[in-house]
Order: structure tokens, then C-alpha cells, then sequence
């Protein structure tokens, strides 16, 4: 699209540093790194939500142009913010409440079992206990309480939003997840839903896109709980893990509807060119240090099957390191050639690790 990209990130030998027009190293929570890329920018967007908002809101004042508004990433920063704020739009979600150190007696007030998040931090995972009990480790720091919710599927869809308002959305997708370290593992797209319930799901994530007023892609992740309901889960706005499918298997990826929208572009299509399996590649187990990849060759041989490896030069177990996605007329042969590929494949550090 004959753009030049400047790019912030705290790493020196970061991904984006062998291919942007301009590198910035510089902290997300660094105000004079973040003036220093914005200065340079027409316009300025963002793919990770931990970054300074109010340094963001202060350029914007300044006469500086972000999208979306620095006001959007604010609210998401935020878990309890961002569920009131969904709450006052009508959405329908798990029962939820603030929760602080101090707060003793709140989970068991609140009822078990239940879900505590991290108002803030929390990513991948990380930041997220299931209580059952009052001797469970709590979060030791302002949290959100949530209703343990009896969950089918969890899903999400794309919502792309430009600066005039319109959306456009991708059908919804199925997010599978790892039981114990809570990051997802597998998406599957479309997702196998009733008509009932997948249109739900888009108006759900539709709504709320429009409550938050963001400009560019949003990953929603919504909950289908066993009972039939669709519950709204979080947004994310930017894009989103669940929408790495979008590369090979629609007719615009989701990557360039963000841009699209951030330069004030029309959205393109976004019919799915067949099914696709994407699978997160996580640093193996046992390892860490500078990175090895074993087993293209084989993954590659499989029919469908595209390789996204990130350039991250440090793998440490867990670490989301890459994806592969498989395409196929079906989603039972997109999911044979991912999980195929996958397991041909080992992303590790050099050293083994006790």
C-alpha cells in the first residue's frame, strides 16, 4: 500500500526492527520514546494494549492523530471499567464486581466458584485465577470478580470499524484454550454455530464495538455458556490472535482492514475463502535461550498449511512464538493438517533448563 511504517518497541533486536522504515527502542511506557514516534507519524495505531494512555491522550491534545482514540485504550486497560461500561450499554455478561487486597471476604461474598482478573496487566493468561474455595491464592492486587460461567465454546469475532462508523464483521470463530495456562491454542474459522447463535455473536460484538466507539479491528471474545446464552467476555482494539486466520483464508486479512480503517480507507471484504485451523506455536517446555526451529520442512509438506514464525530471537516455554494455519474445503481437513503440522514442529531455546 506504499506506506512508511515507524515502529516503538522496547527490544533492540526486535521483529519489527529488521523491517520498519524507522526503528524506535524505546519503553511502551515511556513517554519521550512514544512522543518521539508519534511526532514522526501522519497518523498513529497501536497492537498491544500495555502502553502509557495518558501520554497517548496528551499527543492527541497536541494536535496529534491516533487511531483509535487514546480514550478507547483507556477504558480497556481497565477490566472493571471496561465491564461497567458494557454494562451501561446493555450487554449481556457474566455477573462481575471490583475486588482490592484489602477485600478479605469479597470472593466468598461474591460467591465460588468465580473468576478473578487482573483490572490491569493481565495478558495471555496471565492475571486470571479460578477460585473454588477460600484458601485458593488470590490476585494480590485490584481485581475483577467474575461468575464462574458454565461455558460450550468461546468464540470471537472481528469487527472492523471505520472512521465513519460503519462495520463490517467476519463470521465468528471458535477460540480453544490450554486448561491450565489459559492461552489459546487452536481457532477454528467459522466456527460450527446455529444461525440463532452466530448471529448473536455478531451483534453482541457489534454493539460492542459501537459502545466503546473504536476506529480499525477489534478481536471480541464472547462466551456461548451451556444454556444457550451469548455472553460478551472482552474486546481487544486492535488485532487479535483470533483473527491470524484472516491471512489465508479470507479475502482481506485482518491485518490490512486495520489499516484500511486507521487511514480512513473503506473496509474490504471480508468473506472466508475456505476453513480455516490456526494453532499458536509455543516456546517447548524444558528450554530457553536463543531461539531454534525444528521441523519446517515436514509442516510445510503438509497440504494448506502456511508458517508464521515472529523473529523472536529468546524463547523461554510458553512464549507465543509463531502460528501456522491450515486451509481446507472443511474444518475436519483444515484441523488434520494443522494439528499434523504442528506437531511436526518444535520452537525451543538452545539450553535445556532444570
Amino acid at each position: 500500500m506504499d506506506i512508511s511504517v515507524a515502529v516503538l518497541d522496547p527490544a533492540v533486536d526486535a521483529p519489527c526492527s529488521a523491517l520498519a522504515d524507522r526503528f524506535i527502542c524505546g519503553g511502551l511506557d515511556d513517554p519521550r520514546a512514544i512522543a518521539r514516534l508519534v511526532g514522526c507519524s501522519q497518523v498513529t495505531t497501536y497492537e498491544i494494549e500495555h502502553i502509557d494512555a495518558a501520554a497517548l491522550q496528551q499527543l492527541q491534545c497536541e494536535g496529534h492523530r491516533l487511531v483509535p482514540d487514546p480514550r478507547v485504550l483507556a477504558v480497556v486497560q481497565d477490566k472493571l471499567e471496561q465491564r461497567q461500561l458494557f454494562a451501561r450499554a446493555g450487554l449481556p455478561g457474566p455477573r462481575f464486581s471490583g475486588c482490592t487486597p484489602a477485600d478479605e471476604a469479597a470472593p466468598a461474598d461474591f460467591g465460588f466458584p468465580c473468576v478473578q482478573k487482573a483490572r490491569r496487566g493481565g495478558y495471555d493468561g496471565r492475571g486470571v485465577v479460578i477460585l473454588r474455595g477460600i484458601s485458593d491464592q488470590r490476585i494480590d492486587r485490584p481485581s475483577l470478580l467474575e461468575q464462574y460461567v458454565s461455558i460450550k465454546r468461546e468464540l470471537a469475532v472481528l469487527v472492523v470499524r471505520a472512521a465513519d462508523g460503519g462495520m463490517v464483521s467476519y463470521q465468528p470463530a471458535e477460540m480453544k484454550f490450554d486448561p491450565y495456562s489459559n492461552i489459546c491454542t487452536h481457532v477454528i474459522a467459522p466456527a460450527d454455530l446455529e444461525p440463532g447463535i452466530r448471529a448473536e455473536a455478531v451483534r453482541i460484538a457489534e454493539a460492542a464495538v459501537e459502545a466503546l466507539g473504536g476506529v480499525g479491528v477489534h478481536g471480541v471474545e464472547l462466551f456461548q455458556t451451556r444454556d444457550g446464552r451469548v455472553l460478551l467476555n472482552e474486546v481487544a482494539p486492535r488485532p487479535h490472535n483470533s483473527g491470524h486466520y484472516t491471512i489465508e483464508a479470507c479475502v482481506t486479512s485482518q491485518f490490512e482492514q486495520h489499516l484500511r480503517a486507521v487511514l480512513g480507507l473503506p473496509p474490504g471484504a471480508v468473506e472466508t475463502l475456505a476453513a480455516g485451523v490456526m494453532v499458536n506455536l509455543l516456546g517447548a517446555p524444558g528450554f530457553s535461550g536463543r531461539t531454534v526451529v525444528e521441523g519446517v520442512r515436514g509442516a510445510l509438506a503438509l497440504p494448506g498449511v502456511a508458517l508464521h514464525i515472529y523473529g523472536k530471537r529468546h524463547c523461554v516455554a510458553g512464549r507465543k512464538m509463531g502460528h501456522l494455519t491450515a486451509v481446507a474445503a472443511g474444518a475436519d481437513a483444515a484441523m488434520q493438517h494443522a494439528q499434523s503440522a504442528a506437531a511436526s514442529l518444535v520452537i525451543r531455546g538452545e539450553n535445556r533448563v532444570a
